[in-house]
């Protein structure tokens, strides 16, 4: 048996972080969000948003870091009462990203669709629990943008489920009773 790999994404502020801790917290294997490193290694070299000031650059980075947590998943020793990976965030939101600002093309299609995941949980924006940080640099509005294009790339090729906007804790648990009720 193989381990199945779960993507957590959504817009920026949606709580996939906080969401993915307390997955984490329930002992599974989780692959934090690689653009935080970029985006820290950008501002460390003078780049204050790195992404929109060279978004090919931050974006070829940032699939370099997610195909290596991606393969890295491949070789963790399948268990069986936690038999899923949960990623925060997954290969194809760069190409998103990419398709959002208008500089997406099939070089890029083309890079992120050998990918696949076994299924998408999708956090819908969430203005109320929405706030600026080091790395997240978007208004809300400017936030809200991005959904439909991460939304779109999943559906494609994935099974996609969208998490109702509760506690984490119950989202926490609405994900992994999913995942029960989905692998019976």
């Amino acid at each position: 048996m193989q381990n199945r790999k779960i993507v957590i994404s959504g817009g920026p502020g949606t709580g996939k972080t906080s969401l993915i801790k307390g997955i984490c917290n329930q002992g599974y294997t989780v692959f934090k969000e690689y653009s935080r490193t970029i985006i820290e290694e950008g501002k460390l070299k003078g780049k204050a948003n790195f992404f929109l000031s060279n978004p090919y650059e931050f974006s070829e980075l940032l699939f370099l870091g997610r195909k290596e947590q991606f393969e890295k998943a491949n070789s963790i020793i399948f268990d069986s009462n936690r038999p899923y990976l949960f990623f925060d965030r997954g290969i194809h939101d760069t190409y998103a990203y990419l398709d959002a600002l208008g500089k997406s093309d099939f070089y890029w299609k083309d890079k992120v669709s050998p990918f696949k995941y076994d299924l998408i949980f999708l956090l819908d924006p969430w203005k109320s629990i929405y706030k600026k940080d080091a790395q997240r640099m978007e208004t809300f509005e400017e936030a809200l943008e991005y959904f439909p294009f991460i939304k779109k790339v999943y559906e494609q090729n994935h099974s996609v489920v969208i998490v109702p906007k509760v506690s984490i804790e119950k989202r926490v648990a609405f994900i992994l009773n999913y995942l029960k009720d989905w692998n019976e």
